[in-house]
């Protein structure tokens, strides 16, 4: 099987690109209150890639949380509309084929460099009822400079 190549990119401006695209996001679901998980963003080896070892994609997970879900779903409505008119691709929309059917959205960004999964994550009937927008930016793959 043929290795693929991946475009030789400076980490540290990706991590910042992740960063901005998750800001971003976070932007476009008006969400004034709440709270929001810290971690930033992580790097994970992509398989299938000359030189292997040394191509990575970033992944930057977070959650909007500590908000009754109805506010939750104004904020993942919110995307949705937004979205497109920032010049970001909707690939998929809908469930997703977990047995919750979590609403769910991919999208990649005006230049292609990031994809965003959300989801509206509706735990109230749980013995943790606590509903988040889960949120995940995640960096195509590249080799680091």
């Amino acid at each position: 099987m043929d290795k693929k190549t991946a475009e030789v990119r400076d980490t540290v401006r990706m991590r910042e690109g992740v960063q901005r695209a998750s800001s971003s996001l976070l932007d476009m679901t008006g969400v004034k209150n709440g709270k929001i998980t810290k971690p930033g963003p992580l790097p994970l080896d992509c398989d299938g890639y000359e030189p292997e070892g040394q191509v990575i994609h970033l992944r930057h997970s977070w959650s909007i949380y500590d908000l009754p879900f109805e506010e939750l779903e104004k904020a993942y409505a919110a995307l949705r509309r937004a979205l497109p008119e920032k010049g970001w691709k909707i690939v998929s929309d809908g469930p997703d084929t977990s047995r919750a059917k979590t609403p769910t959205i991919v999208a990649d960004s005006p230049d292609g460099d990031f994809s965003a999964d959300l989801r509206l994550m509706d735990n109230r009937d749980d013995k943790d009822p606590t509903s988040v927008l889960s949120i995940t930016v995640v960096s195509r793959c590249f080799q680091e400079s």
